[in-house]
């Protein structure tokens, strides 16, 4: 096969291509040359503008102006301001709690907040995985400090590297103290008695061990008042054993957080129904008008059955049932509940119907109604009375058929020697009363004289 020749220029040839080559760069070189006069004229027209514009005393009032509030409001921005973050959003977590790093046998701290505030800042995307975790916390790393008062800076722990995490309040002020014991003798609450039902009475519990030791700071130990085991009763209806929480208290009754060993106690507790039956009285409350007064009275129960504990039932010996009779002017039948005594918490009746019975009043004088001495003087002392040899008349008034019943011995009325501390002659307040809650009972004098002397 027949090799091809290699085209050559012919000397023409090249000066043509020669001279097509400088025009070329003639070309190119001017219109290089007219973009950078124009371009340079651009930037001399625009500084000569700004110049107009800011060395203007008209203008530059305006300019100076606009440039402070863009600056306050970047200064005064809650949320860093930068052009080149991506949008970010802020995410509060309210009231986390906060652990503590410190060998908690050995020493007591205070100051650590119980809870704080805390802005995460990020892309959603992270924000939305903080959601799923569980495992983020904010930590006071008290390692390593000793005896006294140091500023902490709490730390968040398990956050993602990109996410900015603001606690709030940020740092601390903890005092650290060295615990020491003290042993305390155990007392009990019974906590929920409003679920039990209340005509249950609670025997006093008998607990495993009677004493418990406590581990606090010597200051905190000589502000605890009492330890008491808190027994749950909620429901209960029989004896029953729990294991009862203990806590410490301050004498105002508030509860004071210290290491108490054992923290809880086995508690045994015997649940009885103590009962009593009470007859049910009558007494009116106000005075009957025109005259009138109670003849009798019926009720469709005559006692009732109260549930309190064993030394309250002693001391009841019936249930008053205070009726108003101000309005009362003839026979009535009335509906009345019965309010039971401090202490009592049940009875078997809630009300009673009573059928009352109304007459004219009559008024009748027992005389020789011997005076008594309440907080009279001791053994070394006599009282002796000046006028009336120590008795006196008392009116009662009410139906006849309950007057003519009151002798004397129905009727009690008090000297009362509160207000005597030195011997002499008083005329001492007497106050009266009768077995017979119907009858009205007043007396011709209201005061007695009486004389306090020593014994001869």
């Amino acid at each position: 096969m027949a090799k091809k020749k290699k085209s050559q220029l012919s000397a023409e040839g090249k000066t043509e291509l020669a001279k097509a080559i400088a025009e070329k760069s003639q070309t190119f070189a001017r219109t290089y040359a007219n973009m950078e006069t124009s371009v340079t004229k651009f930037f001399r027209w625009l500084s000569s503008w700004i110049d107009r514009l800011l060395f203007n005393q008209k203008h530059g009032k305006l300019v100076a102006l606009i440039l402070a509030i863009l600056f306050c409001f970047m200064v005064g921005s809650d949320e860093d301001f930068d052009l080149f973050k991506a949008n970010r959003e802020v995410k509060t977590l309210n009231n986390l709690n906060v652990s503590t790093i410190v060998s908690e046998q050995a020493y007591e701290v205070s100051g650590i907040p119980e809870n704080v505030t805390v802005e995460v800042i990020g892309e959603s995307g992270d924000l939305q995985m903080l959601n799923l975790q569980d495992n983020y916390q904010i930590v006071a790393d008290l390692s390593g400090l000793t005896e006294g008062t140091h500023d902490v800076t709490l730390q968040a722990k398990n956050f993602s590297s990109r996410l900015e995490v603001i606690i709030k309040p940020s740092t601390a002020v903890v005092t650290i103290k060295r615990k020491e014991s003290k042993r305390y003798t155990l007392g009990y609450d019974f906590v929920n008695t409003s679920k039990m039902d209340s005509i249950y009475a609670l025997s006093e519990p008998e607990f495993d061990q009677g004493e418990v030791v406590v581990r606090a700071s010597s200051e905190t130990l000589n502000k605890i008042a009492f330890v008491k085991a808190l027994i749950d009763v909620s429901d209960v209806d029989s004896d029953f054993e729990s294991d009862a929480e203990i806590a410490a208290y301050d004498q105002s009754g508030n509860r004071i957080n210290v290491d108490i060993r054992p923290s809880n106690v086995k508690a045994k507790v015997k649940v009885t129904t103590p009962s009593k039956s009470v007859p049910i009285t009558l007494i009116p409350n106000g005075t009957m008008p025109d005259n009138k007064a109670i003849a009798s009275y019926k009720m469709d129960t005559q006692s009732v059955t109260i549930y309190a504990p064993e030394d309250v039932l002693e001391t009841i010996t019936e249930l008053p049932i205070y009726i108003p009779v101000n309005n009362l002017r003839g026979d009535q039948r009335i509906p009345m509940p019965i309010n039971l005594p401090s202490k009592v918490t049940s009875a078997s009746v809630k009300n009673v119907m009573i059928e009352i019975k109304v007459e004219e009043a009559q008024t009748k004088e027992i005389k020789d109604v011997v005076i008594q001495f309440k907080n009279a003087p001791d053994a070394a002392y006599d009282v002796r009375a000046i006028e009336g040899g120590g008795t006196i008349t008392v009116k009662v008034i009410g139906a006849k058929g309950q007057i003519d019943k009151l002798t004397k011995n129905d009727i009690n009325v008090v000297a009362d020697f509160s207000s005597v501390t030195e011997p002499g002659v008083y005329n001492i307040p007497l106050s009266v009363s009768g077995s017979n809650k119907l009858v009205t009972y007043e007396l011709e004098n209201t005061t007695a004289k009486l004389e306090f002397k020593s014994k001869e």
